[in-house]
């Protein structure tokens, strides 16, 4: 059956790959050339051939040089140049090469000769560029349906790479003695069945220990014929098969000036071939690898010696490499803790443990894996997998980068130790402690029950009526503040009324309240708890207050900061001998972290085994003796840790590394995210710059600062803070007397509390508090720390605050760190 007309004009559009779908779609009714069942026959055939035809070719038709070309052609247009070119017109779309292109369309338009071009240079424009290009290609006419010639059939081949190719050639061979013989490999060029010595490096010459002119033009084994048994064999079966061979760690017993040693060389046997093809030698790379094994050998002794330590120790141990946390070590202690057997080996950490999932974990491992900056964990909740159900677990754990010799992090190591007993131990004394409360109401603790929303006293003790100054009939059966209107407007009335409304304990440390005493007004201060007193379907009825007077332990504690304060401006002014100055701080840490916490940790420990040991016998005022002992250890402690920490500071063995502090904000953030949640605070913060700085003590400031905003937070709007950079200016700069040339000014900006202008510097000394303890909790150093961080920095750190728009923190910065003199 013959084809419809139509189907036979058209044939040569079905096909051709992209070129010919470019074809099929597009619109040539908008063209000179009109629709394809219009074209003449001989435009249809060349189009058939160029399509289906794997030699790249371009066509050209009609007076407006109408542009085809085929798939095999597409690759010379490169990525970001003339396709799609389906269509247009040549002088248009070839444009950049039309001085040359044009008059040679016309040429062969004319005369009807075609012509041949080899390794022609046609410079256009392609992937985003101007490239210098090289072609074969030929110019033919073709002729349309009346005989005359309406078209440029151009059949092309790129030769760019080879052109390319031949000139690097050349200049590589003008180099290739010159690398041979500066090589730090040993290399030996041998030609010929002798295996003559047509060249030899410095390096091989060293290793062998012969000489120039006693190698060249001379057989190999003849030179040294204590190699033949060697390697003879190894050269000519290399020379005859043409296939390079290999040697790695090979023993070998080198004999240089008549001395026999023993040497390890990694050895490569590549033939080469002559400009004909055919093999002409053999060119041999000799690498001393002795040091290498040895140095090894070594090292994977001191594996084996850190795997069995590791592997023995009593604690979990786990090392992770790579960003996917892939387990390359794990001890028995973690795989017992994990309920995991030794399969785990290779597995990713998530792999093993997918239950921790949306825990954080994952983002504490690769935070410390992109940063450097150690992450530790104490008492944390860990939910685990074990025996087939979800178990809870509590931890005290850390995570470690791990570096290699350049410098650079390749994975991390966890170290952990469980405390889940201890932990569900401490939450049953917390309950029972809350139980015990409600029937201690004779105890020798100042104490008084508050009933309703107006706090009407309904029972005091003789201690609290005491400590109030008051009689008895002042201040029994009437509202707190009306029996003691002295209290009033020292935020009491908002405490009270948020513990009834919420039933949520208050607790306050050494908080001071002003009292008229016996008709004398005094600053008592005080630890205090507002306990919800409830009834037995768990309304609130009113509050219980315990009290006690610490008065004197702080008015105590005041004049040793005040001593201390002294001190230490006196310290300030007199520290000339930096050195002097760091061996008695260093001192005095260890001091502060033996000969001062083993004391304090001896007291919790015995105090808690006497009253272990005692468990219901002990009296409500030897019970109430205990809390006062372990409060007084743990604030002693916190204050301990605090002044070390203060003390490290000026320790200069730290390394200045760059450092982003929009990683650091971001890990401080994820410190803080619990209390962030408990606060509804609202974190901001622009882009923050790369400087030159101490990872750790970046984040020691940063965490102070977000702390101390979020603490002194107001409570009747919701909390934001806001960190923001801007370079300084000369004058800035001038002003604080710097004399770099970046410095930056990192500002905190909060909505909280704020503080009085008159503080704006006190509040950076140590210990200085502007609010009591039973206020806000802390030990007066975050602040006196953040500053010395700046100062270590070659910066400073300035406040300015108001009770209306809260507190704003400049950290001035230097871009680079340079050490000062000692």
């Amino acid at each position: 059956m013959e084809k419809s007309p139509e189907k036979i004009n058209l044939n040569f559009m079905s096909g051709g790959g992209e070129a010919g779908a470019l074809v099929r779609s597009f619109d040539w009714s908008k063209t000179s050339l009109g629709t394809p069942e219009t074209w003449p026959s001989s435009l249809r055939t060349s189009l058939g051939i160029l399509l289906h035809s794997a030699l790249p070719m371009v066509l050209f038709w009609g007076e407006d040089y109408i542009c085809f070309y085929n798939d095999a052609f597409r690759p010379s247009l490169g990525i970001d140049g003339k396709h799609p070119g389906i269509g247009k017109k040549g002088k248009e779309l070839w444009a950049d090469v039309w001085d040359f292109a044009g008059p040679l369309f016309e040429q062969v338009l004319t005369t009807g000769e075609p012509v041949w071009f080899d390794d022609q240079l046609v410079p256009f424009y392609r992937n985003g560029r101007m490239e210098n290009i090289y072609w074969n290609s030929s110019y033919s006419p073709i002729y349309d349906d009346d005989g005359n010639i309406n078209g440029v059939f151009v059949a092309c081949n790129e030769t760019t790479e080879k052109v390319q190719t031949a000139k690097k050639l050349t200049e590589s061979e003008k180099h290739f003695e010159t690398l041979i013989r500066e090589a730090a490999v040993g290399i030996i060029i041998l030609t010929g069945d002798d295996h003559i010595i047509e060249m030899v490096n410095d390096a091989y010459l060293n290793l062998t220990g012969q000489y120039q002119e006693q190698m060249t033009g001379k057989p190999l084994f003849e030179v040294m014929p204590d190699a033949d048994p060697y390697f003879r064999d190894i050269m000519d079966n290399v020379r005859s098969s043409g296939k390079p061979y290999y040697l790695n760690n090979y023993k070998y017993t080198l004999v240089v000036d008549g001395i026999e040693k023993d040497v390890f060389l990694n050895i490569i046997y590549q033939p080469f071939t002559n400009a004909d093809g055919e093999i002409g030698g053999v060119m041999v790379l000799c690498h001393d690898v002795t040091q290498n094994l040895i140095a090894q050998k070594r090292m994977e002794e001191s594996e084996q010696r850190l795997l069995s330590v590791v592997e023995s120790a009593p604690f979990p141990i786990g090392v992770y490499a790579g960003r996917e946390m892939r387990i390359v070590m794990a001890n028995r202690s973690i795989m017992e803790v994990w309920g995991k057997g030794n399969d785990i080996i290779g597995k990713t950490y998530a792999e093993v443990l997918p239950e921790l999932e949306g825990t954080g974990i994952y983002g504490q491992l690769d935070g410390v894996y992109t940063t450097g900056i150690p992450f530790h964990a104490r008492n944390q909740r860990v939910d685990l997998v074990v025996d087939g159900r979800l178990q809870p677990f509590f931890f005290n754990y850390s995570f470690t980068p791990l570096y290699n010799a350049d410098g650079t992090i390749y994975g991390v190591m966890n170290t952990a130790a469980e405390v889940t007993d201890l932990n569900l131990a401490k939450q049953k004394v917390e309950q029972s402690e809350r139980n015990f409360r409600n029937i201690i109401l004779q105890s020798p603790v100042a104490m008084c029950l508050m009933l309703g929303p107006e706090h009407i006293v309904e029972i005091a003790n003789e201690a609290m009526i005491d400590l109030w100054g008051k009689a008895p009939e002042e201040v029994l059966y009437k509202p707190i503040f009306e029996g003691l209107p002295d209290v009033r407007d020292q935020g009491l009335e908002q405490l009270l009324d948020e513990v009834f409304a919420t039933g949520k304990t208050f607790n306050a440390n050494e908080m001071p309240v002003s009292l008229i005493r016996f008709g004398k007004t005094e600053t008592v201060y005080q630890n205090f708890v507002y306990e919800p007193y409830r009834d037995a379907d768990g309304s609130i009825l009113g509050i219980l207050a315990i009290t006690v007077d610490v008065s004197a332990q702080v008015l105590a504690r005041h004049e040793i900061e005040d001593i201390v304060t002294q001190r230490t401006r006196e310290l300030e002014i007199a520290n000339n001998d930096l050195r002097r100055s760091n061996g008695e701080l260093a001192q005095f840490a260890y001091i502060a972290s033996h000969d001062l916490q083993e004391p304090l940790r001896k007291i919790s420990t015995f105090a808690q085994m006497i009253e272990s040991r005692s468990g219901n016998n002990l009296d409500s005022q030897s019970r109430n003796y205990f809390d006062k002992i372990k409060n007084s250890a743990n604030r002693m402690q916190t204050l301990i840790r605090d002044v070390l920490t203060y003390s490290e500071l000026v320790k200069d063995s730290e390394i200045f590394t760059p450092t982003d502090l929009n990683e650091v904000l971001k890990d401080v953030i994820t410190d803080f995210e619990l209390l962030i949640e408990q606060k509804g605070a609202l974190i901001t913060f622009e882009d923050l710059p790369v400087i030159e700085a101490i990872p750790l003590q970046m984040s020691q400031l940063f965490g102070n600062l977000i702390s101390n905003s979020l603490k002194f937070a107001r409570t009747d709007i919701q909390p934001t803070i806001n960190i923001s950079a801007t370079v300084m200016t000369a004058a800035e700069k001038a002003k604080n007397d710097f004399q770099q040339e970046v410095y930056y000014k990192i500002t905190f900006r909060d909505n909280g509390i704020g503080f009085r202008e008159e503080y704006a510097d006190k509040i950076f000394n140590i210990f200085q508090r502007l609010h009591g303890k039973s206020e806000y909790e802390g030990t007066g150093i975050g602040l006196a720390m953040c500053r010395k961080i700046a100062v270590n920095h070659n910066g400073g750190l300035n406040a300015h605050g108001s009770s209306e728009n809260g507190a704003v923190f400049n950290l001035l910065i230097p871009e680079k760190h340079i050490s000062k003199p000692l």
